[in-house]
């Protein structure tokens, strides 16, 4: 296997309009077995010898020559070994809570983005319309995944649209993943489930987008800030309050200021959820009475209140009084707004104060489906009090909701631009000697232009940069090579520079991501490829073994999971590298989460270098590899060499 062409992706069905079929009454339905048939005989899904007309559409010439040997029928059919199902490359091992499967392994024609998909589709036994999904189901999805989240580079959930949004975002605090689905069966000539199943692969494939997301007719939005705005359009689902993380059109634009970073911890997937939660929506005319009898079970302890505008509700004594009783018994409620767009504001008007002088929680700009997933996920927290609970609901925990300063503020373009001089005056300090130059990096150089040099107006020389977009576009262009460059010779060069371009953010507790609004924030920056093997500074900071630098990496939100060119993360070259200072990092790493991937092991480059270090006889060397894989798979990879040199 190519590992550096290829990404691992699982997909689960678990029902939805998606893979349904007409019965014989003329309704669809979910059917067994159909969706994986579908995509198994379309050559865009699955196309392992490369004969498609898309894997032969690189130029004229090459479809040239697969046309005319598909005319002439001189195509040799290949009739591949037959291996057991452990060993079989053209099966994926998946675990389920029963024991290990083994999938048929389907293979996508190289994407322009450069890679091929290969995946497999797990179809769980019972598909469920969306309509019928629980929040044990959420649980089940979130624990298949953390059985599997170590073996894929990317997971896709295939569900219904009714409540498509309801499990984004209640998925959004217990795991990573992308969810889509689509409103026409793909059992129809004409429907939209092949644009988003095949976006949905590009993007799993190609881009760490550390989050649940949920990709809809060519736009892939935070899960938990979405919503089903039309049951007729194919664009049905919609981010009021936040733009789309990613666009598929000609070209893959993912506007990476706005993706999470990624929590410095090991993957872990939360399994609880409390059922004591609903929602409440405000009406002209409503009761205190009303409020009271809805109040009044003692299985309530979450309740999310749809009020009107920006938070408002009327002001009856007996309202609030029920309100005020079910805060003091222990009852949470959170107010979010009826409105799509727009965010609880409760200090604007009289009525929104009202209610939060009576105990409730303004939700900002959090969606009635998020506001309902965080309340159950924050009350499955037995260690949480009511207090602690209705702190962390007006605080972000997975950019659920965005953020109000207090009072606008606006950065200087002046104090950036002095900034932005000191940093440059600090890489050329870092160059050797004879390769400075005599000019201060603080003074402005003219260019010498031929002819008469004309004096501008003052009007038109205002300070550089002139505004922040300006010298955003200037860090945009230099800090990835600054960063990278720094990463690997001078832990006091990245200090500074992570020091510098850190930004005010937001970490409650519990918060596994943070959130930032700043255009060019740090942890953005940290993942962009850096060197023409497509490597991150964090990759660079691990091939010079600079543990310091490492740690600093992790601490501003790299990314253990980006893999180069060659298909390693940096667990891999550290590993690799071995001695005390490879222990080290590789124990960071897998402290922040990292893990070497299926394909590494599959390719027999794990186990190569573990026979290599055994042969030196290193006990130091194996130790790290212990540390970085386990025992266990230690083990497994040795005997996949072994097979990979059988077969050869």
């Amino acid at each position: 296997m190519a590992a550096e062409t290829e990404a691992r992706v699982l997909i689960l069905y678990t029902g939805g309009t998606i893979g349904m079929l007409k019965n014989e009454s003329g309704g669809y339905a979910p059917h067994p077995g159909f969706l994986a048939s579908n995509l198994r005989s379309q050559s865009r899904f699955h196309d392992p010898a490369g004969e498609s007309v898309f894997a032969n559409s690189s130029s004229v010439g090459a479809f040239s020559q697969w046309s005319t040997r598909s005319h002439s029928g001189t195509s040799t059919p290949i009739h591949p070994p037959v291996f057991p199902p452990e060993q079989d490359p053209n099966t994926i091992r998946v675990e389920t809570s029963c024991g290990t499967i083994h999938l048929p392994a389907l293979l996508t024609p190289r994407f322009a983005q450069g890679k091929r998909i290969r995946y497999a589709i797990w179809e769980y036994a019972n598909l469920i319309d969306s309509s019928e999904i629980e929040p044990s189901d959420w649980i089940k999805i979130a624990s298949d995944i953390e059985r599997n989240y170590h073996s894929f580079d990317g997971f896709i959930i295939l569900h219904g649209t009714d409540t498509l949004a309801f499990s984004a975002s209640a998925l959004s605090f217990m795991l990573t993943v992308i969810l889509t689905g689509a409103q026409i069966p793909l059992s129809e000539l004409f429907t939209d489930a092949i644009d988003n199943l095949l976006g949905s692969l590009i993007l799993a494939g190609h881009f760490i987008i550390p989050e649940v997301c949920l990709f809809f007719d060519n736009h892939l939005f935070r899960g938990n800030r979405s919503v089903k705005a039309s049951s007729e359009d194919f664009h049905a689902f919609q981010s009021f309050n936040l733009p789309p993380l990613a666009t598929v059109g000609i070209d893959v634009e993912v506007a990476w200021s706005q993706v999470l970073r990624p929590g410095p911890r090991p993957f872990r997937a939360h399994k609880s959820l409390s059922s004591d939660v609903a929602t409440l929506r405000l009406f002209p005319g409503i009761t205190g009475a009303t409020i009271r009898a809805f109040l009044q079970p003692s299985s309530i302890r979450g309740v999310v209140l749809e009020s009107y505008g920006a938070g408002n509700a009327p002001r009856r004594p007996e309202l609030l009084d029920a309100f005020r009783q079910a805060n003091e018994r222990g009852v949470v409620i959170v107010n979010v707004s009826q409105c799509e767009v727009g965010s609880v504001a409760p200090d604007i008007y009289e009525t929104g104060r009202a209610l939060a002088a009576v105990g409730i929680v303004g939700g900002g700009d959090m969606t009635t489906e998020c506001a309902l997933a965080k309340l159950s996920y924050l009350l499955s927290k037995p260690e949480l009090t009511p207090a602690q609970v209705r702190k962390l609901l007006a605080q972000p925990l997975r950019g659920e909701l965005t953020p109000v300063a207090p009072v606008p503020t606006y950065s200087s373009p002046l104090d950036t631009e002095t900034r932005l001089r000191t940093l440059f005056s600090q890489l050329v300090e870092c160059a050797p000697p004879n390769s400075r130059s005599s000019v201060s990096p603080h003074k402005v150089v003219k260019p010498q232009l031929t002819g008469e040099d004309p004096v501008l107006p003052s009007e038109f020389t205002s300070a550089w940069p002139s505004s922040l977009a300006d010298e955003d576009a200037l860090k945009a262009a230099v800090l990835p090579y600054m960063l990278a460059q720094a990463a690997s010779r001078s832990s006091e060069l990245l200090q500074t520079l992570v020091t510098s371009l850190s930004v005010p953010i937001a970490t409650p507790i519990l918060a596994t991501t943070a959130t930032s609004s700043h255009p060019l924030a740090l942890p953005s920056l940290l993942n962009e490829p850096a060197s023409v093997t497509l490597q991150t500074p964090l990759h660079l900071a691990v091939l010079a073994l600079n543990p310091h630098n490492v740690d600093l990496l992790l601490a501003s939100g790299a990314s253990v999971h980006v893999r180069d060119t060659h298909g390693h993360s940096p667990l891999f070259y550290a590993a690799k590298a071995g001695g005390t200072f490879g222990l080290a990092i590789v124990r960071s790493l897998k402290a922040a989460g990292a893990h070497l991937s299926e394909a590494e092991v599959e390719s027999g480059q794990v186990g190569l270098e573990i026979v290599k270090a055994e042969k030196a006889v290193d006990a130091s060397a194996r130790e790290v590899w212990l540390e970085a894989a386990g025992e266990e798979e230690v083990e497994r990879a040795k005997a996949v060499l072994v097979g990979l040199v059988a077969n050869s």
